[in-house]
């Protein structure tokens, strides 16, 4: 089950139906199959590659992994007593798993809070995430240090980057990004959008950054 496969109209409710008929033995999905479905027959689900869910580059990686695994480990035994969870991992002792295995929501809280703050994120700030993006990687990565140039006059201390993603390359365009941190002030956060948004026209006026698309998002989910 994924995008691919469950394109047609119908296609999505077709394959659920031969799953609980009992026509498939055994469903392979993405995250798909974590969210609104109960089947009667599973006693038996696999997390596989929890690794790559538990490196993903964000400061919400434990938090969604958390929320996936628990998901999807809920899928199986719902309808007769307990059911079986295997994980594929290399890293069997990490914090999140036990939680998992624990159903430890208020450990990963707590966990989770402590390192927020330790580190200024969110909920104890505002984060804005600039995106460039341009066919041409030295122009991205010039426009980008051009715009963090601009800005680090006034917000030096809340920006990390710019610097390139995991994923530094989508649909033919080369992507920089830029994070700050903003402390929980309304009058920060909105002086900083008019910032940027004066930034990104100073930006296009340069005839080498005029195709270089600049993407913000605040408080990005």
């Amino acid at each position: 089950m994924d995008m691919d496969a469950v394109r047609g109209k119908n296609a999505h409710d077709q394959l659920i139906q031969n799953f609980e008929q009992l026509n498939i033995d055994i469903l392979v999905g993405t995250q798909m199959v974590v969210k609104g479905l109960d089947f009667e027959n599973v006693d038996l689900v696999g997390i596989l590659d929890a690794d790559g869910i538990l490196s993903f580059a964000d400061f919400r990686v434990n938090e969604r992994a958390y929320q996936l695994m628990e998901q999807v480990s809920g899928r199986a035994g719902r309808k007769h007593g307990k059911g079986k969870v295997l994980v594929q991992t290399s890293q069997p002792g990490h914090p999140v798993l036990r939680q998992v295995q624990q159903h430890d929501y208020e450990g990963l809280y707590n966990d989770e809070i402590a390192k927020r703050e330790q580190f200024f994120y969110p909920p104890f700030s505002r984060i804005i995430k600039l995106t460039f993006k341009n066919k041409i990687r030295d122009v991205v990565h010039d426009a980008a240090m051009l715009f963090t140039n601009a800005l680090s006059n006034r917000y030096k201390e809340y920006i990390t980057g710019p610097a390139e993603p995991v994923i530094n390359r989508l649909r033919n365009q080369y992507l920089m990004e830029v994070l700050l941190k903003l402390p929980r002030n309304a009058k920060v956060l909105e002086q900083c959008k008019k910032d940027i948004l004066y930034q990104i026209a100073l930006l296009h006026q340069e005839p080498r950054y005029k195709s270089v698309v600049v993407i913000p998002d605040v408080d990005g989910i």
